[in-house]
This record gives C-alpha cells, sequence and structure tokens, in this order.
C-alpha cells in the first residue's frame, strides 16, 4: 500500500507505506526517491457534484434496506468492482485511488439501477427545513436510456418508480404499424408507466410530457422483447419468437 500526503504548511511530503517492507527495501525505495524525476500528471477523477450524489443515494438506499450508508457502500462497490474486474476505488476526489469521473458516472447509474431492479423507489432528500426538497432517480440518473430500461424490466414506473399498477406504455401511437397485432416491439418505443402517469400521457401532448419529465419512450432489440414478453403478458403479438431464434443461430 502506498499513500501521499502533502503538507503544504510545512512543506513536506510523507509516503505510508506498508510496514511489512523490510529495512533493506525500505532504504531502497529512500534513494529511489531521491534520484527519481518526479511528474505531475493530472487525472479525471470524479467531481464534487458526484462525489455528493453518490453519498446521498446510498444513504438513502441504505434508509430503505436497513443498511448503514457505509454497509451498503461496500456490498455495492464489491458486486460493481466485480463485475466490471476494477480495483476498488474511493469516493473522494482528493484520494490517490479516487475513481475517475468516468467510474463514478457509471458508479451512480450502477446504484440507481441495483435499487429498481431489487424494487426500491430512490427518492432523494437534499437540504433541511423550507430548503428541503425531493427528487426521483429519474431526475439525476447520468443516462436516461439506461433508467428508461431498468424500470421497463423491473415493471416500475419511469416517472414517479412506483411498482403498483404499472403497465406497458406504447410511446408511439400503434397506428401507424396498423394496431397492436402488428406489434413485434421492433416499430414503435416503449417505456413503463403507473395508470395514473399512463393516464396523464394520453390527455396532454407528447412533448409536453417530455418537457415536463425530461424522459421518453425507448427502442427495443429482439433480446429485450423476448425479456419483456414473459413481463408484460398479452404484448407484442406479432413477434416471431421462433424466426428471431433461427435467425441467431445462422
Amino acid at each position: 500500500m502506498h499513500e501521499l500526503e502533502t503538507d503544504t504548511e510545512n512543506n513536506t511530503c510523507t509516503l505510508k507505506i506498508s510496514d511489512n517492507l523490510k529495512p533493506n527495501q525500505i532504504i531502497k525505495l529512500k534513494k529511489f526517491l531521491q534520484n527519481c524525476k518526479w511528474i505531475i500528471k493530472t487525472v479525471p477523477t470524479l467531481s464534487l457534484e458526484q462525489m455528493k450524489l453518490t453519498h446521498i443515494l446510498l444513504k438513502e438506499l441504505g434508509e430503505l434496506i436497513g443498511y448503514d450508508s457505509h454497509d451498503i457502500r461496500v456490498l455495492l462497490q464489491n458486486d460493481f468492482c466485480k463485475r466490471r474486474g476494477i480495483e476498488y476505488f474511493s469516493l473522494s476526489p482528493n484520494k490517490l485511488n479516487a475513481a475517475t469521473k468516468e467510474i463514478a458516472t457509471d458508479f451512480i447509474t450502477f446504484i440507481i439501477e441495483w435499487a429498481i431492479q431489487n424494487g426500491y423507489n430512490l427518492i432523494l432528500h437534499e437540504g433541511y427545513g423550507e430548503k428541503r426538497t425531493l427528487r426521483s432517480a429519474r431526475e439525476v440518473v447520468p443516462e436516461i436510456r439506461r433508467y428508461v430500461l431498468a424500470c421497463l424490466t423491473a415493471k416500475a414506473c419511469a416517472v414517479c418508480g412506483t411498482y403498483h399498477n404499472v403497465e406497458l406504455h406504447h410511446y408511439d401511437s400503434v397506428n401507424s404499424i396498423g394496431g397492436y397485432e402488428h406489434c413485434d416491439g421492433l416499430k414503435t418505443r416503449f417505456m413503463s408507466l403507473c395508470r395514473e402517469h399512463h393516464s396523464l400521457y394520453h390527455s396532454i401532448e407528447q412533448k409536453e410530457f417530455e418537457n415536463r419529465f425530461h424522459i421518453e419512450g425507448v427502442w427495443l432489440n429482439p433480446n429485450l422483447v423476448l425479456i419483456l414478453k414473459k413481463i408484460y403478458s398479452g404484448h407484442f403479438q406479432a413477434f416471431d419468437e421462433n424466426k428471431y431464434k433461427l435467425e441467431g443461430e445462422q
């Protein structure tokens, strides 16, 4: 383990190393540091905003599950790193092993997707007293398309996050493809909505819906249609599962 600490007031740099190193190894390292050429290189570490958002998400999720923010962070971060084959990282921008902006963005998305897939509706509480605000995961997720897809596969409302009375919504008119019996899931966009927001969509203009919630339907590929057919019975009537499998085997 190596960790560098700087003290600008005393003009010193302290290198923390493992106490398992032998004395001759420490002497060798000291000589190397004295004679080597130092290069200062900036790296795109996570922003303070990303750090704050990550901690808020973990706190809210931990409270829903019954974990403290540290325990849920360790649980999810271990899973995240294992799936991506990367080293454990810090969520503090000032640490040497701080996450990059890209990793932080992916981890934020991972937390939100994990919550959706496990049945937790994340509502973020920010501020205190009269300045306290509530925001849904939809409003902070870095990649809205991935969020909509996660809601579709978890049968959660993409607007409010509820899991009650959620329906598959054809985001584009099925009349343009000849009706529901001609829907194979590949010719229009989709979204999952609770009955309240499904009714709202049909009572206002599509553009108004998009502007109000900053969200829109997503296109599906055959693999997604195969998954969603099992979740939303009666839909995708024109999807030929056998034909797709035959095409995939060719």
